[in-house]
């Protein structure tokens, strides 16, 4: 029997994840650990499943406190700051969240002896450009780290993609643009993105969970689409003529966007050829890996977005559709 505590739970996937959880009959106890006191009420006040803990993941004696009371058996650490151009201007506030926050939830896990910590990690933070996907990286070492130097807790990392209508998405933004006959304002027309569903999200999560053996960082290949695609989609949904103008790269965004590099691929391997439709799950292993899995097909390919592009704006309309479905529903 599990009992799971997941930092930044009232985010869009701690949310999801919790509704996914309350449906498993194996666990008997799900901890939303979290400093926004106002999304713990809105989102949980009246859910008697969920133990409701404000604190923060700067503070280790927070976590030790939430931990005495809830005593979790396995932990998925979701909290972070996200948003890239914020970070670009607050290097030192990201730091404090993403890498020591990190390193704080990582530790009092050891302490603890809880038997599996996942981090959420991003592509960003693969050949990073900026403070966010230099920081996960970094936090993506560390919990790699922790599992060689612990041996009652299994420390691994989930890195994926842009998640459709979670906090901050882009293209419920452009949707609402759209329909209020406002101008979409588009970095570069080149640009393509990995586009996942929240479902999707928590699949990848929860299976990392169940499978890990330690230190691993695990990576869903999926399709990416060009920001083109994207907008023919959304004009497909809300049924408007595209207006849109370029406002050029914003600190620290990529044309395209990596999600496993070519010096990756050596220590990869092919967990999952099918997690759930038109989605792979890949491992890559810490060098100093002494666990055995029984496929170990190395890809021959990085996984970068402008190789993956599907151009079928139509099933993008779906997926779309589907994703802003779910983010409503939670």
């Amino acid at each position: 029997m599990k009992k799971i505590l997941i930092t930044g739970g009232t985010g869009s996937l701690g949310r999801a994840l919790v509704a996914r959880l309350e449906t498993d009959a194996s666990i008997t106890g799900i901890c939303v650990f979290s400093r926004d006191e106002g999304k713990h009420a809105l989102y949980y006040g009246q859910n008697n499943r969920v133990f409701n803990y404000i604190g923060d993941v700067r503070d280790k004696e927070s976590i030790r406190k939430a931990f005495r009371r809830f005593k979790p058996t396995h932990v998925i650490h979701a909290a972070a700051l996200k948003r890239i151009d914020d970070m670009e201007h607050y290097p030192d506030e990201c730091i404090k969240t993403n890498i020591l926050g990190t390193q704080n939830v990582a530790d009092v896990c050891a302490e603890f002896e809880v038997e599996r910590c996942i981090l959420i990690s991003t592509d960003k933070a693969c050949m990073p450009i900026n403070v966010y996907g230099a920081s996960k990286f970094t936090a993506e070492r560390l919990m790699t780290h922790m599992n060689y130097i612990t041996d009652k807790t299994v420390f691994s990392s989930v890195r994926y993609g842009n998640v459709i209508a979670s906090r901050g998405s882009f293209i419920p933004l452009w949707i609402k643009k759209m329909k209020n006959g406002e101008r979409l304002p588009i970095t570069d027309y080149n640009c393509t993105r990995y586009l996942f569903k929240l479902s999707s999200a928590v699949n990848t999560v929860l299976t990392a969970m169940d499978i890990a053996q330690g230190g691993e960082v695990f990576v869903p290949h999926m399709r990416s689409y060009s920001i083109e695609t994207v907008l023919e989609a959304i004009a497909c949904i809300t049924d408007v003529k595209i207006d849109s103008y370029l406002i050029g790269l914003r600190p620290g965004e990529k044309i395209h966007e990596d999600m496993l590099s070519e010096n990756e691929l050596v220590h990869s391997i092919i967990i999952l050829p099918v997690l759930e439709k038109d989605i792979a799950l890949y491992a890559i292993l810490p060098q100093y890996y002494d666990h055995v899995w029984s496929d170990k097909k190395v890809p021959s390919f990085k996984l970068n977005s402008s190789l993956d592009v599907e151009e079928d704006y139509l099933e993008l309309k779906q997926i779309i559709e589907e994703g802003i479905q779910e983010g409503i529903e939670k």
